[in-house]
């Protein structure tokens, strides 16, 4: 197991067993690291805002598309094909206005067509 691995475990881990005393996912990782000594040792006591957000994903490795109307990243949303609507189409939402880019692409198509962060970082 990697170290980024083993900390998206022991975030889930906090998040699930604090979730009824704190919202604070900050707050709840410095008391599950307090909390599991041994099991922690080695990771550092902060998250980063991404990390208590959400848990991660595959497309988090990727550059993300940019909303068309505030320039934010988006993030990818799963259609339901036993709904009507909106809903049953794959999307691309932006949480900072709410924009949303139907696609009729699935998430392997849609992956394919990003650039991984690494190398959109040496460009």
């Amino acid at each position: 197991m990697t170290e980024d691995e083993k900390r998206n475990i022991i975030i889930a881990s906090a998040r699930e067993e604090f979730s009824g005393i704190t919202k604070n996912i900050s707050e709840a990782f410095r008391w599950y690291i307090e909390a599991h000594p041994e099991e922690c040792a080695g990771i550092p006591a902060t998250i980063t805002p991404r990390e208590a957000d959400r848990p991660k994903t595959i497309l988090d490795e990727y550059e993300r598309p940019k909303c068309r109307k505030c320039g934010a990243e988006m993030f990818w949303k799963s259609g339901c094909s036993a709904c009507k609507g909106p809903v049953k189409k794959n999307q691309w939402i932006c949480k900072r206005c709410g924009f949303r880019r139907i696609t009729k692409d699935t998430l392997t198509e849609a992956i394919s067509k990003l650039e991984r962060k690494e190398a959109a970082e040496n460009a």
